[in-house]
């Protein structure tokens, strides 16, 4: 039977009216599954801190927002406009440093709001906080105005060994400023190798709105020879403007 069954499928073969029947492979039978992909860990710098009393404080600090710890509470915060330091809010709770220091605060709108935690300093000061090959610090100027999202701000390593040449530039970043305001935090690479301890290095920053220059360095920022840290405070100047 099985013979008869099989002469017949052939012969429908031969005048078209069948097709031989497609086996589908394991690579075919189904779309491969994509791999997953794994999201980026972010990466949080932490600061110690020993405040009134001895009670200890920590901001964990990733661009413009920051997690406070203090006596088992966590405070997430982002970045609001300050004319002095780094202030951070979650609109009921600020956190305010200023170089070194700082202060955990109900966060009122005259400023005046009852205070969690002051006189905090850091254990470590941030000019000993910087990573070998690069320079860090904060961008910001005196002037109580806001910056518009598109501002850029560039930041230069310099070498300005040689006061009769134009300064080199060793390495460079820009920042576009986005939803932050003043001060803001950098942070710029640079290559080891091409450090010669004799010589003397700053870095600078200016702010540029739509291209055209509106703060900039107005003095030398010393760092990393010469006994000077890898860690800087930029306040800049507003650019004169062009005639």
């Amino acid at each position: 039977m099985g013979n008869v069954l099989g002469r017949i499928f052939l012969s429908l073969m031969a005048l078209g009216l069948m097709t031989a029947p497609v086996v589908l492979s394991q690579e075919t039978a189904a779309p491969a599954k994509a791999a997953p992909t794994m999201a980026r860990a972010m990466r949080w710098r932490l600061f110690e801190y020993t405040c009134d009393g001895g009670q200890k404080l920590s901001v964990f600090l990733h661009e413009e927002t920051v997690k406070v710890r203090f006596k088992d509470k966590f405070y997430f915060m982002r970045q609001v406009p300050s004319a002095d330091g780094g202030r951070y809010s979650d609109g009921a709770v600020q956190w305010w440093g200023r170089g070194n220091e700082g202060f955990l605060q109900v966060d009122a709108a005259d400023g005046n709001g009852a205070m969690i935690v002051r006189d905090c300093k850091l254990d470590k000061p941030l000019n000993e906080e910087a990573e070998a090959n690069t320079v860090t610090g904060t961008v910001s100027y005196l002037q109580r105005i806001a910056l518009p999202p598109t501002a850029v701000i560039q930041i230069q390593l310099l070498d300005v060994s040689l006061a009769e040449s134009a300064a080199k530039v060793l390495a460079e970043k820009k920042i576009t400023l986005g939803d932050r305001q003043v001060p803001v935090p950098f942070s710029l690479d640079y290559d080891a190798a091409r450090i010669v301890s004799a010589h003397s290095y700053s870095v600078s920053a200016r702010i540029l709105i739509d291209g055209q220059l509106r703060f900039v360095s107005d003095k030398s920022n010393p760092v990393i020879t010469g006994g000077n840290s890898n860690y800087a405070e930029l306040v800049l100047k507003a650019a004169a403007p062009k005639p």
